[in-house]
């Protein structure tokens, strides 16, 4: 990082008055106090789909819990396609269900009575035959008449044998697989509509934690993109407060260890606990370290806040954190 960069030069800064606040009591470090700041996390919420905002729910500075709407992008297009979608879904439930059904009584009652018409077609062939064979015999007609009133009872036959086939048919339904192909036709309708619910709901964008509405970059009717983020959210259960700690003085801010934190202004001292502490340097010099350069290394250290004891200590606000006795 550039010396010039503004953390960079922060960190530098905080370095060289830890090191001041501590050049004047080498003798009693437990009255020492490091300079430090308070700092939280952000979460930036950014809108999964594109469109422009239609509603802002939330204004800067307000105090919002997780899961409560932030804001709403158009979405009359995705509200057309679900309803078209919802229609298609039912038709092909319907078709899949029509099939899967037969014919209805009404249409099985009709190819009954083609039936029996058929029947009744046959047996008047069967009759005319048995009169063709008798004049036959008794050579009062031709043999090609018998064999025109013959080809007339196979005629009829085949009639009642197609009969008696298209009520089976109507009766089990359609085949099989006409029915697999109109399952499968309501199955991909049914999730079209889940897909275009999915993207109406990207259109309404909660809050994803607890927090505070820290900075909004898209306002009401301007487009958000896709990615980008609309609003940042400070977290107000994650404040910290962030020094530096020489690093003869490592040991007495081990993870875990409680510390006291002074804000100017505040009467009360305020509570942190050591959450974190740098497994390098902040800021060395390139040399060789002996046993003076050792002591003057410094590593970033975290604390998250306990308690604010009713004080105002918002991001950024700068902070004494002293020193804890040395453990025995």
């Amino acid at each position: 990082m550039s010396p010039n960069h503004p953390h960079a030069r922060q960190r530098l800064l905080l370095t060289l008055a830890a090191a001041a606040a501590l050049a004047g009591c080498n003798d009693d470090r437990d009255a020492a106090e490091l300079p430090g700041y308070i700092e939280a996390d952000l979460t930036a919420v950014a809108s999964p789909v594109s469109g422009t905002l239609t509603e802002l729910k939330v204004k800067e500075g307000q105090q919002v819990k997780a899961g409560q709407p932030l804001y709403t992008l158009e979405s009359a297009r995705e509200r057309a396609q679900l309803e078209e979608a919802t229609a298609r879904e039912q038709q092909a439930k319907a078709q899949s269900t029509n099939l899967s059904k037969g014919a209805r009584e009404a249409e099985v009652e009709q190819l009954r009575a083609r039936l029996r018409q058929a029947q009744a077609q046959f047996a008047q062939a069967q009759l005319q035959l048995r009169k063709t064979e008798a004049l036959v015999k008794g050579n009062f007609i031709s043999e090609m008449q018998l064999e025109n009133d013959r080809t007339q009872v196979a005629i009829a036959r085949s009639q009642v044998e197609d009969a008696r086939a298209a009520i089976d048919s109507a009766q089990q339904g359609a085949r099989a697989d006409e029915q697999r192909a109109a399952q499968a036709q309501a199955i991909a309708a049914q999730a079209n509509v889940k897909q275009i619910e999915w993207l109406l709901q990207q259109k309404q964008v909660d809050a994803p934690v607890t927090g505070v509405v820290q900075e909004i970059y898209v306002r009401q009717g301007e487009l958000a993109q896709s990615g980008a983020a609309v609003l940042t959210l400070l977290h107000t259960d994650t404040q910290k407060v962030r020094f530096f700690i020489p690093n003869d003085l490592r040991p007495r801010f081990m993870p875990g260890t409680s510390v006291e934190i002074k804000v100017s202004g505040c009467e009360a001292t305020l509570h942190a606990s050591v959450s974190r502490v740098s497994a390098r340097p902040e800021y060395t010099q390139p040399l060789m370290f002996g046993p003076e350069l050792r002591d003057r290394l410094s590593f970033l250290t975290e604390a998250r806040l306990e308690s604010k004891g009713g004080c105002s200590a918002p991001p950024g606000t700068p902070v004494g954190v002293r020193v804890p006795k040395a453990r025995d």
